[in-house]
């Protein structure tokens, strides 16, 4: 495992498999952790494969003062790709919009990124909702907190923040139509209006959830 600097933070990065080949970033779902994805980085048909830690999360520190956004999480993905040089990023859930922003912002690094679905995809809708308690935004955090253990190893609760940030459907387009290849995992279930907007973009393509094929799909033109 090694620790990179993101922020005033540290971040854990995880080499989940070395070997010749393209390389491999993976980034998990919110409350998971890189060595979660193990199966995936066994699917990898290239060579290295590296797993992050976003911040609040596995080995990586927590924010101080105990907010998070996709935003900021990116900031270890950017710290993770300086790490890797140039890797195609896979991302699940709330992964995959993270994985969004980093390979709009640093297409240079990311040849391709691949989305799949899992826990943290949605966020907080396209438009605020007006209408929600605000005992709702903070709901289940006590039982959260118990969760996390008295020593501190579980997510940080304040990640529920991840699973309420708004995602404008035209602040996503503009860093799909930056980068290279973006395949979108389908499997006929549902997904958010800012992936489904996604599909407007240039050089997007659906790809199978299947991680193999999805893989597959993904080194085509490597």
């Amino acid at each position: 495992m090694t620790r990179l600097k993101s922020g005033r933070i540290q971040v854990a990065l995880h080499e989940l498999r070395t070997g010749p080949g393209p390389t491999l970033l993976l980034l998990h779902e919110l409350w998971g952790r890189g060595t979660d994805l193990t199966e995936a980085a066994a699917a990898w048909p290239g060579g290295r494969v590296l797993a992050l830690d976003f911040a609040g999360h596995g080995a990586s520190d927590r924010a101080r003062g105990g907010t998070y956004a996709p935003e900021t999480l990116a900031c270890g993905a950017d710290a993770a790709l300086v790490e890797a040089g140039r890797a195609y990023v896979a991302g699940f859930g709330l992964g995959a919009y993270v994985g969004l922003l980093v390979a709009g912002a640093r297409p240079d690094r990311v040849p391709a990124a691949y989305l799949l679905p899992g826990e943290g995809l949605d966020g907080g809708g396209s438009e605020p909702d007006w209408e929600m308690p605000l005992e709702t935004v903070y709901e289940n955090v006590a039982e959260q907190l118990a969760a996390a253990g008295a020593d501190g190893s579980g997510a940080d609760p304040m990640l529920r923040s991840c699973a309420r940030d708004l995602r404008p459907t035209d602040y996503a387009v503009a860093f799909a139509e930056r980068v290279p290849r973006l395949l979108l995992a389908e499997d006929g279930g549902e997904r958010p209006d800012w992936w489904r907007a996604l599909h407007d973009a240039p050089r997007v393509e659906a790809a199978p959830a299947a991680l193999a094929d999805g893989f597959a799909q993904l080194l085509r033109d490597a």
